[in-house]
């Protein structure tokens, strides 16, 4: 029987086992951080508003935002993404923007030749399967960073498989004699024109903005009546570390707007933290989440009745 070979050549002094254990360390920490890019959440958000036309009580919004097509983000994961948000009883389905993952693809291209692919007609294919309920979607920084053929080819494949986009503009959602609007902006980096998207909605009127950017609300103020602004871009940080990974935001308030609600003196913010990764497909303490509106017309009222998973 031939004798066991050792793990190590040498005997292991002290500062050998603080170097081997950091390295281990890291290693072990990446790979938790790998298995956490698609850790999927499903977060319900309910919000009051005594504004709210009564038979829109219990309006149902799930949302997706920053999915980032690309070599770290697959068909596969997407899928399943698709596939959770099919499951969920809702009325409307809004992508917040960044759906594909614009020039940093390119990185990856020099480095790994297997990442050159089409991913826009791949969100397309994904995004095709959405099933139920009227679709909106916004553009982000990164499906506008390519450039205009790049932004027209996206907004068109998604318009084809029954995605409208809100660019700069508003959409009204009716049930009997009531009314409620759906504005949406392109982003703020780029081409957004806020009042453009509020120009056709009566004041009074309850309202809902999409934007990629929470950025946005350095521009909102409580004139405009917007109940509900419904944001990404973020990720939660990706990998959120406590009193740290905020001053790294690249957004004007990130202490107010990193992630989740935020009551405004107007009505609510809200910052999805997104499905998809970029540049390195790791996180912590930020799971990829899709998220679920119940708009209530007041305190207490009865929910409808549904068969469909919650």
């Amino acid at each position: 029987m031939k004798p066991t070979r050792p793990l190590f050549k040498k005997p292991m002094n002290r500062r050998a086992f603080l170097k081997h254990g950091f390295r281990f360390s890291v290693l072990g920490l990446l790979a938790f951080m790998f298995t956490r890019r698609d850790n999927l959440a499903v977060e319900t958000v309910r919000l009051n508003y005594p504004n709210l036309p009564p038979v829109f009580n219990d309006y149902r919004i799930t949302q997706i935002s920053d999915l980032h097509a690309s070599f770290w983000v697959g068909e596969d994961y997407l899928m399943r993404v698709v596939e959770r948000v099919n499951q969920l009883d809702k009325d409307l389905v809004v992508v917040t923007g960044d759906i594909i993952t614009g020039a940093v693809n390119d990185f990856w291209k020099k480095w790994l030749p297997i990442s050159s692919h089409d991913y826009t007609a791949m969100v397309a294919r994904v995004l095709g399967n959405l099933k139920a309920g009227k679709k909106l979607a916004v553009l982000g920084n990164h499906d506008q960073w390519d450039g205009l053929d790049t932004e027209k080819r996206l907004v068109a494949e998604l318009e084809k498989v029954g995605i409208q986009f809100l660019r700069n503009t508003s959409t009204p959602v009716v049930r009997g004699q009531e009314t409620i609007h759906i504005a949406g902006i392109d982003d703020v980096w780029f081409s957004h024109d806020l009042p453009g998207s509020l120009r056709d909605i009566p004041i009074e009127q309850f309202k809902i903005l999409l934007s990629h950017s929470p950025d946005i609300m350095t521009d909102i103020n409580k004139k405009m009546g917007i109940d509900l602004t419904i944001c990404g871009h973020t990720h939660g940080g990706q990998l959120a570390i406590p009193y740290l990974t905020h001053h790294f935001m690249p957004i004007d308030n990130p202490a107010r707007y990193m992630a989740g609600l935020v009551k405004e003196d107007h009505g609510y913010t809200y910052v999805n933290r997104g499905i998809g990764t970029l540049v390195f497909p790791f996180r912590l303490g930020a799971p990829p989440e899709i998220t679920r509106f119940r708009l209530f017309t007041a305190k207490n009222h009865p929910a409808r009745n549904t068969t469909a998973a919650t």
